[in-house]
């Protein structure tokens, strides 16, 4: 849970388990180049997750004979389909790969045991949704479904009959509705089906909503979780809205209610969710447009989002290098590293960027950023410019990196591994080279220390970015390897790190320069150690922490000097 603005956005809101697991299949799939890709149904209700699937290849169809390319490959949707369906889709020749949540796998195994014993079998759900339509498949032909206590109270008598839920289900409507069926039956079995991200994510929407002056329920208008979400939120605020993006939203909506609370389905991606969540933040801030901390604290968003920031920091790792190398210093390869880093970093944002004339402008100046940085490169000889363009290219091409049907770009972590490596070029490497030091000892240390550094930078930024749904691969570390893995390597970065610096102080080697920096390394940790414990959404606030690491480097390589 993240709190800015009076403005609350829930821990649990965004895609759960199983459609994360089924979007990872089907983008594992599409990494390893096996195409057309075909879901049997929408793989999720969200426009804009079927979107971008589509975008690579992967479409939604109703049976197996729409496949244009038998060739291509089946899969099977996390709500799962009928028994008779899946051995029709398994013996229609094509590839099938069953992506079904298995939490809706185990509400099938339910009804089908109390099935084979004769029970019949009430579903407390929605009549004609796709998770429904494929538990109705596992009741041997002896299914109802309800969608809550008024359809039950119309039921007939049962002798055996086993009550189970749709996994999305109201927990509370759940139960409600098995009282009344368990009043008209003999034998009743209640198995509770709902799935614990749906307990979990309701429980915490309760417990917040109450409190709110305005719930904000992000998710597609077709996805029957989120207009249950949203309809459970009716009752505790006084104005819920249920958008799927923050386009829907008008200036007015946000800025008089106190307090905010935004929460979103299953089936909503987490960047939907933080673009909703920083433009209503954004919005609010515009109440103290005349207060000069309102303008202050704009015109540094504006100067962080630009990127600049982030070059100024590449300027100061860069500074720290050329101290521990001992080379003198070079004011133009400190210009070289802010012009190549700002190019880097602000290619990307300009792609992303939702205004297309901003977006423009942006990539404007990117580019020639990118021209002068080129240009410098060239005149420090051609092994310099080839290293140049090739890590510049890569930074380029990388939002089109699917269209270019690499595997290489889809090598896990590929993203982390060469910003470090670029960074370690421009900050590191080449101020050696051009004093004459590239294979020194104090050489391979910089470019070692600039690489952990930023690859841990790299990580933990990406730990908690818009992209953490995994919609665009695993070329991010934390993609590819998940949480725990990450934090255990990155734990291993920096006591890799701060027992070389240990070493060295003590062998002793530059031991007044090198003590300063295991002092710097001790808010490494810092940062390192509060952001993977705190999953908060990628903001400016976040940026300024964690590159401000290089600036407090660069303060204490300067002072050494003075020690």
């Amino acid at each position: 849970m993240e709190k800015e603005q009076d403005v609350i956005v829930a821990k649990s809101a965004g895609f759960c388990p199983g459609v994360k697991r089924a979007i990872d299949k089907v983008l594992e799939l599409e990494a390893a180049g096996k195409k057309p890709i075909y879901t049997i149904g929408p793989l999720i209700h969200n426009k804009q997750v079927t979107d971008m699937l589509a975008a690579k290849q992967i479409s939604s169809i109703n049976h197996p004979q729409e496949a244009a390319d038998k060739t291509g490959v089946l899969v099977i949707r996390a709500h799962g389909i009928t028994p008779q369906f899946q051995q029709e889709v398994t013996s229609c020749g094509m590839e099938v790969v069953d992506a079904t949540c298995p939490l809706v796998k185990r509400a099938h195994d339910v009804i089908s045991k109390y099935a084979q014993e004769g029970y019949s079998t009430v579903i407390v759900g929605d009549g004609g949704h796709a998770e429904v339509i494929g538990l109705l498949g596992y009741t041997q032909g002896k299914g109802v479904v309800v969608s809550g206590p008024e359809e039950a109270r119309k039921l007939p008598a049962f002798d055996k009959v086993n009550v189970v839920s749709q996994t999305t289900q109201k927990e509370s409507v759940f139960y409600e509705t098995a009282e009344i069926i368990k009043a008209k039956a003999a034998v009743c079995q209640i198995s509770n089906t709902v799935c614990q991200p749906t307990k979990d994510r309701q429980k915490e929407t309760v417990e917040l909503a109450k409190n709110a002056d305005l719930v904000i329920v992000v998710g597609g208008k077709h996805s029957a979780n989120t207009a249950r979400l949203a309809l459970l939120c009716q009752g505790l605020a006084p104005r819920v809205l249920h958008i799927e993006t923050e386009t829907e939203l008008q200036p007015e909506q946000v800025l008089r209610p106190q307090k905010i609370f935004i929460t979103a389905g299953a089936s909503t991606p987490n960047w939907v969710i933080d673009k909703v969540a920083n433009w209503v933040r954004e919005t609010r801030r515009t109440r103290n447009r005349f207060a000069w901390t309102a303008r202050l604290k704009g015109a540094w968003n504006a100067f962080v989002r630009s990127s600049f920031y982030t070059a100024f920091a590449a300027m100061a790792l860069t500074y720290v290098c050329m101290k521990l190398e001992g080379a003198k210093t070079d004011w133009t390869l400190l210009a070289f590293s802010w012009l190549f880093i700002f190019s880097l970093t602000s290619v990307n944002r300009a792609l992303e960027n939702s205004s297309a004339r901003a977006g423009k402008a942006a990539l404007a100046v990117s580019l020639t950023a990118c021209a002068a940085a080129l240009g410098m490169a060239a005149t420090a000889g051609w092994q310099v410019f080839l290293l140049a363009l090739a890590f510049l290219a890569a930074g380029f091409f990388y939002p089109f990196r699917h269209a270019l049907k690499s595997k290489l770009l889809s090598f896990p972590g590929t993203k982390d591994v060469v910003t470090a490596l670029g960074w370690a070029f421009a900050c590191a490497w080449l101020p050696a080279y051009a004093h004459g030091l590239p294979f020194q000892k104090a050489t391979c240390l910089a470019v070692f220390y600039a690489a952990l550094l930023v690859f841990m930078r790299s990580v933990t930024l990406g730990f908690s970015s818009a992209n953490k749904d995994l919609m665009v691969g695993k070329e991010t570390f934390y993609k590819a390897f998940g949480i725990t893995a990450t934090k255990g390597a990155v734990a291993c970065m920096l006591a890799a790190l701060t027992g070389v610096l240990a070493a060295l102080w003590l062998m002793p080697w530059k031991p007044t320069l090198v003590g300063m920096l295991l002092i710097g390394n001790l808010y490494t940790i810092y940062i390192v150690i509060y952001y993977y414990s705190h999953l908060t959404v990628r903001s400016v606030r976040q940026e300024t922490f964690i590159d401000g690491q290089f600036f407090i480097l660069w303060i204490l390589s300067y002072l050494s000097k003075y020690m």
